[in-house]
């Protein structure tokens, strides 16, 4: 059933007039006036369009409502299926549908605003962004060009580092550095099973074996207690995700690192300009990694940079990234085995544009991180996502509540899928990475292995979370998701 919101201050009578039909659809801004008798069944409609042809045609607008009427709208019932109601919308471009009930009886209104689909993420793509890539596309350098060092050099002035080298995507910098630290097949690395699960295919791709912990139960990131008892002689780095966007526990971890002679690599894909007590998130460990996805604060279309101060590991990303050719050499020359991982001039002219816009898209998103906290705060039954003391600034890359005991998994999907019904995108972040299928064959994994991490995966609810949501967005949502919570109770 279709979830309906009472909109009767659009009812006028078939003797009123015109004119107090157009007040009417003025006054509402739902585009329509309905036409009722005294027991509330539906005569007929008028919209603005109706009234407009009127006045056009000379009508007088002292004349009663009903005779300009549309007397046999197209209506539907309170239970109508919601993909039945977006077809007609679409098939007879409707921008209304009055919902009426066995008597004939107006109950409600479906507006076409109702039914547009509020999305999970969007990207923030303004006049600067097009200008950018539209002087790459006469340019003549679509790639190889000038763009990529423009956007490497921003890039790591932004990151605190020395050194960024651009790749066409984050799981394509976390191979590039695994790699260039001579991680082969026996080594094992340390990271976290709560996190996309590219954080961990980037070591499979070298036969390194992930070696995961369990999570802390309120960052959801990394727990640095846990990591100490899975070292073993074969552990020869750290990889630590910045969860939703909050730096992990950076400085327990280089302590952990140093004294144990390991790489600490920090996955910052969901975390550029995130700082940890005072500190830039991406200057930790050996090396970083930024992804640029559409759904990221900064996006590239596809794309990602590893971020350094290690010359080294700069020289030999770079050369990797383009086939293994070296600085020095000739086209057909290559020095190493290598990948096609480069970035095109269009996608980095993209990045500079949206670099330039860094400070204000993480305010904005801060801003809207905080409208959602007053929201949702007084919202039984969930959890707000947790900010430690520790970050100085956090970078919001989704908007992710957690729904309390006693919610289940399928609870929770249930709860996505009514949102999704009433055109509201809600997603589950993560999926545990060792209970996916893959791991699962390869290593023997069951449920029970990372208690914490699995139990925030069965509670998570990611929301709409862009740039461009307005408060008022904002607002629909935390209302939806309230009124489904009460619905989708265990």
């Amino acid at each position: 059933m279709l979830p309906t919101y009472p909109r009767l201050q659009t009812l006028v009578r078939p003797l009123d007039s015109i004119r107090s039909a157009m007040a009417c659809i003025d006054r509402t801004g739902t585009g329509i006036a309905t036409v009722v008798d005294e027991d509330g069944r539906l005569l007929g409609v008028v919209t603005d369009g109706d009234i407009r042809r009127a006045i056009l045609g000379g009508r007088d607008l002292d004349e009663q409502v009903d005779s300009i009427m549309t007397r046999s709208p197209v209506t539907i019932g309170p239970t109508t299926d919601t993909q039945e109601i977006r077809r007609l919308l679409v098939d007879q471009r409707l921008r209304q549908i009055p919902v009426v009930d066995d008597s004939g009886r107006l109950v409600d209104l479906v507006l076409v605003s109702d039914l547009v689909e509020l999305p999970l993420c969007s990207p923030d793509i303004t006049s600067r962004e097009i200008d950018a890539v539209l002087r790459v596309l006469t340019s003549g350098h679509l790639s190889l060009g000038p763009a990529v060092p423009e956007f490497e050099s921003r890039l790591a002035a932004a990151s605190g580092r020395a050194f960024a080298v651009a790749v066409n995507s984050g799981t394509s910098g976390l191979h590039l550095v695994v790699r260039s630290l001579n991680l082969t097949e026996g080594d094992e690395v340390i990271t976290t099973p709560f996190s996309f699960i590219a954080s961990s295919n980037c070591l499979l791709y070298e036969r390194v074996r992930p070696v995961f912990v369990d999570i802390e139960p309120d960052t959801l990131n990394l727990d640095p207690t846990l990591v100490e008892a899975a070292i073993t002689p074969r552990t020869k780095a750290i990889l630590a995700v910045d969860v939703f966007g909050q730096p992990a526990r950076y400085d327990v971890l280089s302590d952990i690192a140093e004294r144990h002679k390991l790489h600490l690599i920090s996955d910052c894909c969901e975390s550029i300009g995130a700082e940890y007590k005072g500190r830039r998130a991406s200057e930790f460990g050996i090396a970083g990694v930024f992804g640029f996805y559409p759904n990221k604060q900064v996006t590239t279309a596809e794309g990602g940079a590893i971020i350094t101060d290690n010359a080294d590991i700069a020289r030999l990303c770079r050369s990797m990234r383009n086939q293994g050719r070296s600085e020095r050499g000739g086209w057909l020359m290559h020095e190493r085995l290598g990948f096609n991982y480069r970035l095109s001039d269009l996608h980095a002219a993209l990045g500079v544009a949206q670099l330039d816009r860094l400070d204000d898209i993480l305010r904005r998103r801060q801003a809207l991180a905080d409208v959602y906290g007053d929201l949702l705060r007084n919202v039984n039954s969930i959890e707000l996502p947790y900010v430690a003391p520790e970050v100085t600034r956090m970078s919001w890359f989704v908007y992710v509540i957690r729904l309390k005991p006693p919610f289940r998994r399928q609870d929770r999907d249930r709860l996505v899928q009514r949102m999704a019904l009433r055109g509201i995108a809600a997603n589950t972040y993560f999926q545990p990475i060792h209970l996916q299928p893959f791991y699962r064959s390869c290593f023997g994994y069951a449920e029970g292995a990372f208690p914490i991490g699995e139990s925030a995966a069965e509670r998570t609810v990611a929301l709409p979370f862009f740039n461009e949501l307005q408060p008022e967005d904002a607002a629909r949502v935390a209302s939806v998701l309230a009124e489904e919570i009460e619905r989708c109770k265990p």
